[in-house]
């Protein structure tokens, strides 16, 4: 064999196995897409949804159903038993298979799709094979009912994919009993209406489902970022309170370091036991406020809002002494304000006095932003047991007046931070219309 025509054989043997390659190809193809098509058309899962309570919307829509079910048989029966040859038991047989495919689509809609396909030929043969005069043929007028029906709710339930396969195989289904009918080949009957009439529904009904979807969507996510707002909202309010009590609980560490470091100089001559014990008091004491200061010093930053002096130094923690000088501030706004207080004042735990200082200063704030110009009434109570705070606001009196723009979280920071050292806060809309905040913290008896 010459070079020549041992090359010529290879080509045509690569051809032929290009040629079957490509052949392969294509009938997996085909092989994927019937397959697809029969796990499709042939989900036959059952739709559950929970019984419908009496008189609610699903029972009243489930009862129309039942109407729509009884009145299609009804009429399907009547229409066929006037076919000659058709009898009345036929006939009543004929208008049941119209029938319940609409009452089986809510649950099973493509079971019922294919029920009404088959009660669809039935029909056509009844029709067909007793010489009618092809009017309401393949279709009578309540058979296109039905079958709009139950490919209204297909296209509710299904994929796209499936609304789209489902529709096509019902127009070639009446294409083919129209193309093969005994009668003249060109009357079509009412099969153009039928795949007009499912085309239009099928889609108002697939955008409909969309647009519910969208919306269903949009609510989901109109919740988890409310949830989302508020989680952060509540994490802000803890972080403030960490760094407030970080700077709390590092000045009575510093304290305990200094007064440890300093006890052994008081005594002459100390024994050796208590000046170890000194030093391990101060030893543990640095320990712990390194720990402190090296967990929650980074939350102290200028950016988040810290409170600084006029050198740019962090300004003391404020409390309850500061109390008359936020209330001038709120004055001097606008706001007319009385300032009472019960029993003698004394000193507080300092978290206890910064809580409750914090909570009054956003108490009179969401006074001075939702009801500007009201009279506030501020009310102190020093008790054996702990103190007791309540700002009561009276209506705005210019209700038109637009409220200020607010985080909307300012009650939920106080009452974490009242529950945060162990006390109570309720807050609300008074019966005149007005708003109170009263709180109570429990301390130790002084």
């Amino acid at each position: 064999m010459s070079v020549e025509a041992g090359r010529a054989k290879r080509v045509g043997d690569a051809g032929a196995f290009d040629v079957a390659g490509g052949a392969a190809a294509r009938a997996g193809r085909v092989n994927r897409g019937l397959t697809a098509l029969r796990e499709d058309l042939f989900d036959v899962r059952v739709r559950t949804k929970r019984p419908p309570a009496p008189f609610s919307s699903v029972a009243v829509a489930r009862g129309l159903l039942y109407a729509a079910v009884v009145i299609t048989v009804g009429i399907q029966g009547a229409v066929l038993a006037g076919y000659p040859g058709v009898s009345g038991g036929l006939a009543f047989v004929l208008g049941l298979a119209t029938g319940v495919p609409i009452l089986l689509a809510p649950q099973r809609p493509l079971v019922a799709w294919w029920m009404s396909l088959g009660a669809t030929v039935a029909c056509a043969l009844a029709g067909e094979s007793n010489g009618h005069d092809h009017i309401q043929w393949p279709w009578t007028a309540v058979g296109i009912f039905a079958q709009v029906v139950v490919m209204a709710y297909v296209a509710f339930h299904a994929r796209l994919r499936i609304v789209v396969e489902t529709w096509m195989i019902t127009a070639l289904l009446g294409l083919v009993l129209v193309r093969n009918a005994q009668h003249d080949p060109s009357h079509w009957g009412t099969m153009p209406a039928v795949a007009m009439l499912t085309a239009i529904v099928m889609v108002v009904v697939v955008a409909f489902r969309g647009r519910s979807d969208a919306r269903r969507q949009l609510a989901l996510q109109s919740d988890l970022t409310a949830t989302e707002r508020e989680r952060s909202a509540l994490l802000e309010e803890r972080a403030r309170i960490a760094r407030e009590l970080h700077d709390v609980v590092a000045h009575h560490m510093s304290v305990i370091a200094i007064q440890a470091e300093a006890a052994r100089y008081r005594v002459a001559d100390p024994p050796p036991e208590l000046v170890r014990s000194f030093v391990t008091i101060r030893a543990n004491a640095v320990d712990a406020l390194a720990e402190l200061r090296r967990v929650l010093g980074l939350l102290r930053t200028e950016q988040e809002g810290g409170e600084f002096d006029g050198q740019g130094r962090p300004a003391p923690l404020p409390t309850l002494e500061r109390l008359p000088e936020l209330i001038e501030n709120v004055r001097a706004a606008g706001m007319t304000v009385d300032c009472v207080t019960v029993g003698v004042p004394r000193p507080l735990p300092q978290g206890v006095d910064l809580s409750a200082y914090r909570i009054g200063q956003e108490a009179l704030s969401n006074a001075l932003r939702h009801a500007p110009g009201a009279r506030v009434r501020v009310e102190v109570a020093y008790v054996p047991t702990g103190i007791g705070l309540r700002v009561y606001n009276e209506p705005a009196p210019h209700p038109e007046a637009p409220a200020r723009d607010g985080s909307g979280h300012g009650v939920m920071g106080m009452r974490e931070r009242a529950a945060m050292i162990g006390g109570t806060l309720e807050a609300g809309h008074t019966p005149d219309g007005g708003y109170h905040v009263d709180v109570f913290l429990p301390t130790e008896e002084q």
